[in-house]
Formats: structure tokens, sequence, C-alpha cells
């Protein structure tokens, strides 16, 4: 299977993004999440995506959520990148914010988003 930039899956086994809270609270790459994806691609998947990654400290929405907002991020990316291709997989990462569902208790601060909205019924709204 081949995507338009040129990429080329080697099966079509694809992990789903996993919300598997293995990270380190800084949102580096812990070495048990690290083991734990690189297995998947030993296992061949031919794509594996990371969990929900916050690409902004105030955007994390879990404990132990891999971050990727800051080149302290960098190392454990790239780690995870070479080992994800060593098995053949192409390495995917979910970008993620949290919004309004930040907790506060966990990122020291009111939570941020693009809305007026302060509290949301349901995750879907009509306009």
């Amino acid at each position: 299977m081949a995507f338009k930039c040129g990429k080329q899956l080697k099966n079509r086994f694809m992990l789903a993004p996993l919300t598997n809270r293995q990270s380190n609270e800084d949102g580096t790459l812990s070495d048990e999440e690290y083991n734990w994806l690189e297995k998947r691609a030993a296992g061949q998947f031919g794509l594996v995506m990371t969990c929900a990654s916050h690409v902004q400290e105030v955007g994390k929405g879990f404990p132990g959520q891999l971050g990727i907002f800051s080149d302290l991020h960098k190392p454990g990316h790239e780690r995870l990148v070479h080992g994800l291709k060593a098995h053949g997989a192409l390495a995917v990462v979910q970008l993620h914010h949290a919004g309004m569902r930040s907790p506060k208790e966990l990122i020291n601060e009111a939570p941020v988003c693009p809305s007026t909205i302060e509290k949301y019924e349901s995750s879907v709204i009509i306009l």
C-alpha cells in the first residue's frame, strides 16, 4: 500500500493510537513506552502510531502523556522512529491538544481553547 507522499506500507496492519499513559510526566518517551511500541513493529505492524501526543504543555490531557512540544522530546521521538523503521514499520505521531478538557490540576493553570464556550454538554456542537 502506498501513500501519496511516496511512503509504502509493508502490509495493511496498522496500530491505532492508544492512550497508554506510559510516558514520563514531562512528556518524554519512557523506556516502557518505547519497548511497547517497538514490539508492535517487531510483531509486523506496517504502521505504528503513538498515543495522542500533546503539542503544548498546557494542552496535556492525561497523566503519562507523550509530548511533542519541546526539544526535550526530540531524542525520544528520534529513538522511536529508528526503532520502528528497523522493523520496516512506518512511524506516525498522533498530534493532540486537550483544550478545555485539560485537567486544571494536571497543567497547573486554567485550560485554554479557541472557543468562548467554557463547558460542553457533549462532544458534538451543532452551530
